[in-house]
């Protein structure tokens, strides 16, 4: 308001002039605007920021380079493998679908001892068996299987005995090594080596010698035959 009362052409009235001068300081359009100074040094300090801020984002960028870098191919392998192993790992200790498993193997001693020796009886009973004496050997095996296992040996037993009477054939299974790997309750899962041999009308027909992965199961106080897997 004050500049254009100044440059209003033809004004020679000093009582105009006092008037603007006088209305100048209460005029209020003039404290609102900014100084170009002022102006100047906001814009200058906006300017100052977004320049620092552009700095700051480039020199993170080789930090962040630095920082991925690592993350390489092998890296992320070597991962991978870390979690493969954590996995199995926990494999050995939870199982799907059960509680944690609490293995007593060596720790309960006389248990350890007692299922060894009913795993050992049990594969030598089943692998085991006459031509002349079969049907004892027969009756022997089913007391040693759990009612599953039982079930499977009668439905091919009656095929078993007629073919060993038949070829007059003996075997003789021996085992030579056996553990515990894992007793938890009245369940338990052993590792055992074995050697069979076999004679057909009185020919020896050779030895052979296998691994054997075999679960026992505790019935009513006895351990029991409930899974053979010869690996």
């Amino acid at each position: 308001m004050a500049g254009r009362a100044a440059s209003a052409p033809g004004v020679e009235n000093d009582a105009v002039a006092d008037d603007a001068t006088a209305t100048t300081p209460t005029t209020g359009s003039v404290d609102l605007e900014k100084s170009p100074t002022a102006a100047t040094t906001e814009s200058g300090t906006d300017i100052a920021d977004t320049v620092e801020s552009s700095e700051a984002t480039d020199a993170a960028e080789p930090t962040t380079g630095r920082d991925t870098a690592w993350w390489t191919p092998k890296t992320m392998l070597l991962a991978a493998l870390a979690v493969v192993f954590a996995v199995v790992a926990l494999l050995g200790i939870i199982r799907p679908g059960t509680s944690e498993v609490s293995n007593q193997a060596w720790v309960d001693t006389a248990a350890t001892q007692e299922v060894t020796s009913a795993g050992r009886d049990a594969l030598q009973t089943v692998f085991s068996y006459k031509f002349d004496t079969i049907d004892q050997d027969q009756a022997a095996a089913r007391a040693v299987l759990n009612d599953e296992r039982r079930g499977e040996y009668d439905s091919t037993a009656e095929q078993t005995k007629q073919g060993v009477i038949q070829t007059q054939t003996t075997t003789n299974a021996v085992v030579t090594d056996i553990g515990v790997t894992l007793l938890d309750g009245d369940r338990a899962e052993l590792l055992a080596s074995m050697d069979i041999a076999a004679t057909q009308d009185t020919v020896d027909q050779g030895t052979v010698q296998t691994p054997v992965s075999l679960t026992m199961e505790r019935v009513d106080g006895k351990w029991l035959l409930a899974t053979i897997d010869n690996r």
